[in-house]
């Protein structure tokens, strides 16, 4: 049988394909996005970040293994370190200060988001959350990809390049296979704990983490149509 990871990039690649070629990414890949609109999406990603890290946490309380354990300590100490030792910085740059992180508010898309994850570890469990959470990290590795494959010559000239070479880098890369290995594994310990409950519960990880990618594709139009 094929692994979790196959099945779950079967059903969301062609979402992920649709985000690549979404104007907020072509036109940051192309250099020719506004920054007002780049602010924004830094501010909306910063508060994503924090449910991020929150059900991360909660998803560290939930695992039962020590080596998972760890590898969740290792995901939440690496996300805040980005959170507040980098894109926080960056936000200053921006002209993004203290007092405007603390007024401005997520948008819908992202307040649905962070929402449904959450319900999906209430009710679902650690294996769910981990897929939900699984799906931003690989998806942003599929862009940064993808988008470098296609517009290597215009990217190194974009002001936003440095967001580009961030998912692609080897690092990224690499730290999201680890995730990707790492739930394949949990995956595979509860199907032989549960054979018989072994399809329905895939469908519904495959069904958290496409509606994930949606929540994805829908967050990158969202985000440009404050330019109409």
């Amino acid at each position: 049988m094929a692994k979790l990871s196959e099945l779950l990039y079967e059903k969301t690649k062609s979402l992920w394909l649709s985000s690549t070629e979404e104007p907020f990414l072509v036109k940051m890949a192309e250099g020719t996005l506004e920054q007002s609109l780049f602010r924004n999406y830094m501010l909306q990603d910063y508060f994503y970040i924090l449910e991020y890290i929150k059900i991360l946490k909660e998803l560290r309380s939930l695992a039962k293994k020590p080596a998972m354990q760890r590898f969740m300590e290792e995901i939440i100490s690496v996300t805040e370190k980005e959170c507040f030792l980098v894109h926080v910085p960056e936000m200053k740059k921006l002209g993004i200060g203290d007092e405007e992180r603390e007024k401005t508010k997520a948008c819908q898309v992202v307040w649905d988001y962070t929402s449904y994850i959450h319900k999906q570890v209430k009710e679902e469990g650690f294996l769910a959350g981990l897929t939900a959470l699984l799906q931003c990290s690989w998806s942003y590795a599929y862009i940064g990809r993808k988008m470098t494959e296609k517009y290597g010559s215009t990217i190194p000239l974009s002001p936003y390049k440095a967001w580009f070479e961030a998912y692609s880098v080897k690092e990224y890369v690499e730290a999201n296979q680890l995730w990707i290995d790492s739930l394949d594994r949990e995956w595979e310990a509860v199907r032989s704990e549960n054979e018989s409950q072994d399809v329905e519960h895939t469908e519904k990880l495959c069904k958290i983490f496409q509606r994930c990618a949606e929540y994805e594709l829908l967050l990158w139009k969202s985000l440009y149509q404050l330019s109409s």
